[in-house]
């Protein structure tokens, strides 16, 4: 009897890890955008001349930290720039639950609405946040 427990056991361990592996295997980071739940309440993003940079979002203006602390300092905006899925420049502010979108800075322009900010993380790699998920 203890025999064919183990071995149910050993079968049902050996399907979740073959699952496992399946799913790692058929995705890609860079296809597709990630949200971990170990990386929330942050996000490190690149800016367009390619600084690097992380931001929070804290009583409703972006909180920004260098990872170059040599040449930039860690401060508030009530905008970020950054470089988004395609490698176009957009700055973001935020208005309630939403961001406000402007492509090169242009707020005078055409300005986009959206839950989410879709980025080029430090490797980049396509990262999406929302202003909840960026919230301390």
């Amino acid at each position: 009897m203890t025999r064919v427990i183990t071995g149910l056991l050993a079968a049902v361990l050996l399907v979740i890890v073959a699952a496992k592996f399946a799913s790692d295997m058929s995705m890609d980071p860079g296809d597709a955008p990630v949200n971990e739940a170990w990386t929330q309440n942050k996000m490190e993003f690149v800016t367009w001349n390619e600084g690097r940079w992380t931001a929070w979002v804290h009583n409703g203006v972006f909180e920004q930290a260098p990872l170059d602390t040599d040449t930039w300092s860690r401060h508030s905006s009530s905008s970020i720039a950054f470089t988004d899925w395609h490698g176009e420049p957009w700055q973001a502010k935020i208005e309630g639950s939403e961001f406000l979108l402007a492509k090169h800075g242009d707020w005078h322009g055409t300005i986009e609405r959206s839950d989410a900010i879709r980025y080029l993380d430090w490797y980049g790699n396509n990262r999406l946040r929302t202003i909840s998920e960026l919230q301390r």
